[in-house]
């Protein structure tokens, strides 16, 4: 795994200050209220301000299915004063840099920031470190910072002059050309250099909630944000990803033990959504399958919606059977690594972490592809420790937020006083 993409939180919430890594398929568990949810929303915030930044504090700390109230609600130990620091960044050790991307919010305003650290300056001897936007908020992103650039060829001799365009949520280089391969490179300049806004803008979101609660639906328009059941429901039925529903069909058959289609009503744009055991049983509408098989549906779409390269998921275990939540992990490392997506997953769950140290063990999965983190609360300041995985499927320190009060129930029902 070449890419690292790395999230950076500062006085959000509980989190003073933290820094992780997200891994192909990245899990969080620790104990209630000890900040794991506050990991998904930092990044979420991320997201509403680059697709919308034209929106109030509260609105940027809003999601489907909660609001986190204003500033004094969100901003750490609720010191109106502070500033709230959200960053998302992107690297990889082939590449010319790596650019960062940071929301800096306080009480009456904040700052846009992309900073780069540049790794080879033979092909990009003028570049800058960082650009900066000191911004009202809402923002309606009309203002600009421009900073002149330098790109030499890989032969040396040619050489292409232009000017780098911030604006608050995109970057541009904008050129009068220039010879042999250079307009090429800036093409795929903007590309990188664009690749944190981007991941947050194409992240998606599973909130712990049932999935879908209508026995009918009609067809409506599929947004970026995929946030309510109306359009999940619809990005099923859509005649365009017909074949993602199939996919979604395949997961659901391995986990549950169902197979889902959509029916039209016809002459009409209204549809159901069915489960239908598979061997034997009644089909029946998604609405009257049990909590977790329909969250488990809703949640596989949106795993599976190709626009997303994140998807931050609360809890996917809630409802689940051991069985199920078994093969939900097994699933979860299939897509982050057929489907090219990045899964954040807060869990409660010793069998889901369990299940994924098994595939460790078994060969089936990489230690470098799962990334485990202890989230802890100690004196109402959140921290986020590195659990790294051995290749015998070991969690090096021990599952401690799980086992702990297991080894007290033992000791209770053996009459063990020490």
């Amino acid at each position: 795994m070449t890419d690292t993409y790395t999230l950076h939180l500062h006085n959000f919430r509980s989190i003073r200050d933290a820094k992780v890594e997200i891994a192909p398929l990245t899990v969080v568990y620790g104990p209630n209220g000890s900040g794991k949810s506050s990991l998904i929303y930092g990044l979420l915030t991320l997201k509403n301000f680059l697709t919308n930044p034209s929106q109030n504090l509260a609105s940027l700390f809003s999601y489907p299915s909660i609001s986190l109230g204003g500033w004094q609600e969100v901003v750490h130990r609720h010191a109106v004063d502070k500033e709230v620091s959200l960053s998302i960044g992107f690297s990889n050790n082939t590449e010319d840099f790596s650019p960062r991307f940071t929301l800096t919010l306080g009480q009456s305003g904040g700052s846009a920031e992309v900073a780069f650290e540049i790794i080879d300056r033979d092909h990009i001897p003028v570049w800058p470190e960082r650009l900066d936007l000191s911004i009202a908020i809402p923002y309606d992103a009309n203002q600009q910072v421009d900073h002149n650039v330098k790109m030499v060829g890989e032969s040396g001799s040619a050489s292409l002059e232009g000017t780098l365009i911030w604006n608050g949520i995109a970057l541009s280089t904008q050129t009068s050309g220039g010879p042999g391969e250079l307009p090429v490179l800036v093409r795929l300049l903007n590309e990188r250099i664009n690749l944190p806004m981007e991941l947050a803008r194409q992240t998606g979101f599973v909130p712990l909630r049932r999935g879908f609660s209508k026995p009918t639906y009609g067809l409506s328009s599929v947004t970026s944000a995929l946030a309510t059941e109306d359009e999940v429901a619809s990005l099923l039925a859509s005649t365009s990803e017909r074949f993602r529903q199939y996919d979604v069909s395949r997961y659901i058959e391995r986990i549950a033990h169902r197979r889902v289609m959509t029916q039209a009503q016809i002459g009409t744009s209204v549809f159901t959504i069915d489960s239908i055991p598979t061997g034997s049983g009644v089909a029946a509408s998604i609405v009257n399958e049990g909590f977790g098989i329909n969250q488990l549906l809703y949640l596989l779409t949106i795993c599976l919606y190709s626009p997303f390269k994140i998807v931050a998921i609360e809890e996917p275990e809630i409802h689940l059977h051991p069985s199920m939540v078994r093969e939900l992990a097994r699933a979860m490392v299939t897509i982050a690594a057929n489907e090219d997506r990045r899964l954040i997953v807060s869990t409660h769950s010793e069998v889901f972490v369990t299940a994924l140290l098994a595939q460790i063990a078994a060969g089936e999965a990489s230690v470098d592809d799962i990334s485990f983190i202890l989230a802890e609360n100690r004196d109402g300041e959140s921290t986020f420790t590195p659990q790294r995985a051995t290749p015998d499927g070991q969690i090096e320190g021990g599952l401690g937020a799980f086992m702990a009060s297991e080894v007290g129930d033992l000791a209770a029902l053996l009459g063990i006083s020490d």
